[in-house]
Parts: structure tokens; sequence; C-alpha cells
């Protein structure tokens, strides 16, 4: 009776040291798997997201159909400025690019440009989003940039994207009249995905608590461009007041006065 006794032990306990080895050995391979697009012939298996995307519906037609949740005041003061369409900053065409939760699109396409543990996405005006998947966390002593700092993960088909550290003074919800610096805190999460072959979907929510009394949540649908090649954008220049476009001279005099003392030698 005592020997099957220690017979049956010796077995429950073998049985348990192999499920226990098993478990160690699956979870371990779980661990060791790869993550999508680590490698060049992985991101092959990515959704197919090359090419040009457009915008169909522009940011600004979107803004008023679906206000942002701004504080009551300046929602208030923002409509006022942009029924004036008064230029309150003559500058604003030509300040650096900013990413405040809209990538372009509608003037200007925008672009992914897959490599190994990262995407770049970028569009005709400048813009460039530097989206890193290959695992790194958020870095703790973030210093704020005008793109932020993206980290993405793929869910399935879908890239899910969370963005931090942007410039408390770009403008949001665009660089128009009337818009407002985004303050401190802001955080952009993407959710984007391929409802088709050739349609894009943007799925972004937008939180800042300086500015929004709740997230701010939206879609933007993108059409894929049929053109091969890209093509400049340049606001800065198009809207530059004191150059003629049609000479390409200095609207202003600027001829030195003269009793401007000379150059130090």
């Amino acid at each position: 009776m005592h020997r099957l006794y220690g017979q049956f032990l010796l077995q429950a306990t073998l049985s348990c040291v192999a499920l226990t080895f098993l478990a160690t050995g699956t979870a371990r391979a779980e661990e060791k798997q790869p993550l999508p697009g680590m490698t060049y012939a992985s991101i092959q298996s990515l959704p197919n997201w090359h090419g040009w995307w457009i915008l169909n519906v522009p940011s600004l037609t979107e803004f008023q159909r679906q206000p942002p949740p701004m504080k009551p005041e300046d929602l208030i003061r923002y409509r006022a400025v942009r029924a004036q369409n008064v230029e309150s900053d003559p500058n604003r065409w030509c300040r650096p690019a900013q990413f405040v939760g809209h990538s372009g699109g509608f003037v200007e396409d925008v672009e992914f440009l897959f490599t190994p543990g990262r995407i770049t996405l970028t569009n005709e005006s400048g813009l460039i989003r530097r989206i890193y998947t290959d695992g790194r966390s958020v870095p703790q002593d973030l210093e704020a940039n005008n793109t932020g700092t993206s980290i993405g993960h793929w869910e399935g088909e879908t890239l899910v994207v969370e963005t931090v550290g942007i410039n408390p003074d770009a403008k949001y919800p665009d660089r128009g009249p009337g818009s407002l610096p985004i303050g401190k805190n802001v955080k952009i999460t993407e959710r984007i995905a391929l409802k088709d072959a050739n349609t894009l979907e943007f799925d972004v929510t937008f939180v800042a608590p300086d500015i929004l009394t709740a997230p701010d949540r939206r879609k933007r649908m993108y059409s894929r461009a049929s053109k091969q090649m890209s093509r400049e954008v340049s606001f800065c220049v198009d809207f530059d007041r004191s150059i003629d476009p049609v000479t390409g001279r200095q609207r202003f005099d600027t001829t030195p006065p003269k009793d401007l003392p000379p150059p130090p030698r």
C-alpha cells in the first residue's frame, strides 16, 4: 500500500514538473515572437498602405461640422475670429509644421514609409512623423517638439499610435485665426486601418486638458491617390506678403537709410 502511494506521489510530481516546464517553454516561445515589421521581409506581410493618400474632407469643413469641445469662452472667441477671417498672426504660414492630431492630406498628400521597427509618416508640406514600432516604451525624460514622440504597435491589421511630448505652443485645431496653444499634458491616440483597399481611416482621440473640456474624437477618411510622384507644397512662399508673387520682388523698400553707419571691419 505504501509502495503504491509512493509511486502515485512520484508520478504526480513528475507530471507537475513536466507541466511547469511546458508552460515555461510556451511562455518563453511567446515572448520571443518577433514584433510585426521588425525586418524587411516581415514588412511585406503588413497592410498595404504604400503610395499617397489624400484627405476627403478639409479640416476647416470638419471643424465647422464638428466643433472641438473647447472651453465655452474659447469656443465663442474662436468662432468670432474665424467669422471675421482676420489674420492675427501674419507669420503663421512660415512656422514649422506641427502635429496636433491632423497629419494633413487635403492639399498636401501623406505617405507612409516602412522600415524595420519604424514607420515614417510624411506629407508634401514638410511634416515628418516617426512612429516607433520596435516595442520601446515612452521615454520618461521627454523633450517637447513640434511632432511629439510617437510609439506604435499593431493590433491585427490596425496600427495604434500614442503621441505625447508635443510643443505646448502648437496651435489647435489648426494654425488658422482664433486657434489656441494646445498647452501641456497633451496625448493623441490614433487607430489607423484600411476600410477597404483604397480607403484608410484615422480614428483620432485628442486629449488636451488646458483647452478642452473633454477628449476630442473624430474619424478622418483618406483615399488612395493614383499619382506616383510627390510635389512640394510651400504655404510660406505662397502666403508671404513681403514678396510680390507676380514679379518675385520685395514689396517693401529694403534700401538702407542714409545715416546707417558702415559695418564693422
